[in-house]
């Protein structure tokens, strides 16, 4: 039984694994001309080093999983007539969203997805002297990061809540600390200014936090006659993304709400027998780590179709066993609070010059005292 695979990510390379391991045959269709979706095109290099990404691609095609690019799929039911009997959409979230604001037509204005996956592709990028990133999310810190490599002199991050609030991870804010870029808190884009068709500036707007929203954070809103103008001749836009699914038009196979695929969120079944969706494309942007966990799910599904076995939510993978454990309960010295070892980053000089990776792997000593601060949540001592 033949399965096909649309979208070479974490979640549609992680699913072709499983089911490669369980003996199908399987086709990734993938339309970028690279494997490994964002980790391939949004996660900068000195993140995520090229090299390590291709060798682990690579071990997923000697297992016989056929990865095709540059070939995107335009219809999930002609992938039936050529004799594939399951299919996984696993086509991620890769349309940036935009501001909404005048001037976003101007020359110098990218969506953060578009000038991340230019950079990751080597495509010429022109990068300014001053850039302005709108956003507060991961995108937001790579983007601004990659600009200061790309040769920038001066990054600023606009961002309409308190630093508190920024989706961001703490270290990738630090680290763009560390590296000159300034943030502006409490402060939202009104309009992009413009010279000769060209970004001449950004105008901003003042923000005041109000009631708090269903996400914990308190809702920013306009100060009146506080705008003020950032001077600035690049700017990316990083507020979000969403799925594309123009290419979806079986009526069997719905979307909801931010344009996300709708799945069963226990089985990734779609309302099409035989079609299975997730990443992405049916959470919204989540981490790698999640994306990887439904891909093994979505797998695991499959092959209980394949099998004419009934759906269930439990995931089981073919020659992974339940890791056994000690019930010897810990030593006081084990359990003992011990900092987190931070690990070694290279000299500035490299980084803002560079795309080496910043953080450098633990010694062997580092990772065996790192591990040994596990305080065996596993246990349940005197319970």
């Amino acid at each position: 039984a033949r399965v096909a695979v649309i979208g070479a990510g974490p979640a549609g390379l992680s699913a072709a694994w499983d089911l490669a391991l369980e003996g199908y045959p399987v086709t990734v269709f993938e339309a970028l001309p690279v494997a490994g979706g964002m980790l391939a095109v949004a996660i900068p290099e000195y993140r995520l080093p090229n090299s390590i990404l291709r060798q682990e691609i690579q071990d997923i095609e000697n297992l016989g999983v056929d990865i095709k690019l540059n070939t995107p799929v335009n219809d999930v039911e002609a992938l039936f007539k050529d004799g594939y009997q399951a299919v996984f959409i696993a086509t991620g979230a890769h349309q940036g969203v935009k501001a909404g604001v005048p001037g976003e037509d101007l020359e110098g204005v990218y969506d953060a997805l578009e000038f991340l996956r230019a950079v990751n592709l080597g495509e010429e990028v022109a990068v300014g002297k001053r850039v302005a990133v709108i956003g507060g999310g991961n995108s937001a810190i790579d983007s601004a990061r990659v600009a200061l490599r790309k040769g920038a002199e001066a990054v600023d991050i606009i961002y309409r809540r308190e630093k508190k609030d920024m989706p961001a991870l703490d270290e990738e804010i630090a680290a763009a600390e560390e590296e000159g870029v300034q943030f502006h808190y409490l402060a939202a884009p009104a309009r992009i200014l413009g010279s000769g068709g060209k970004v001449s500036g950004l105008e901003c707007q003042g923000m005041e936090l109000g009631e708090f929203d269903r996400s914990g954070r308190r809702t920013p809103k306009p100060i009146e006659g506080s705008n003020y103008t950032v001077d600035t001749d690049t700017i990316i836009e990083a507020i979000g993304q969403r799925p594309d699914t123009s290419f979806i038009k079986d009526g069997g196979i719905e979307t909801g709400r931010g344009g996300t695929v709708v799945a069963d969120r226990r089985t990734l079944a779609t309302g099409r027998e035989g079609v299975f969706a997730g990443g992405d494309l049916v959470t919204g942007p989540q981490t790698v780590i999640e994306a990887i966990a439904q891909g093994q799910r979505a797998a695991s599904s499959i092959r209980r179709f394949l099998s004419g076995e009934k759906l269930a939510p439990r995931v089981e993978r073919n020659g992974y066993q339940p890791i056994s454990y000690s019930q010897v309960p810990p030593s006081d010295e084990e359990t003992s609070e011990k900092a987190r070892i931070r690990a070694a980053e290279i000299a500035m000089n490299q980084r803002q010059s560079s795309f080496k990776e910043v953080t450098v792997t633990y010694t062997p000593e580092e990772a065996v005292a790192e591990a040994a601060r596990c305080l065996r949540c596993d246990l349940e001592v005197g319970g």
